[in-house]
């Protein structure tokens, strides 16, 4: 259970120290621009992955 909270906070402190790059190198737009085609691709996997597994949980009870 130590694992998550640490995955978490690894996460969280990556983000912060890339968007804090981001804001002081001016590089912003460019990141947003990748970060919404990043979305744009990943969004309906993810979706589709969420249904797989609530499909996968009605079928087991």
């Amino acid at each position: 259970m130590v694992k998550y909270p640490i995955m978490i906070f690894g996460v969280f402190l990556f983000m912060s120290i890339l968007f804090m790059y981001l804001m002081l190198s001016g590089n912003w737009s460019d990141f947003i621009f990748q970060l919404k085609w990043f979305l744009r691709i990943t969004t309906p996997v993810f979706i589709i992955y969420l249904f797989y597994l609530g499909n996968k949980k009605i079928k087991n009870d």
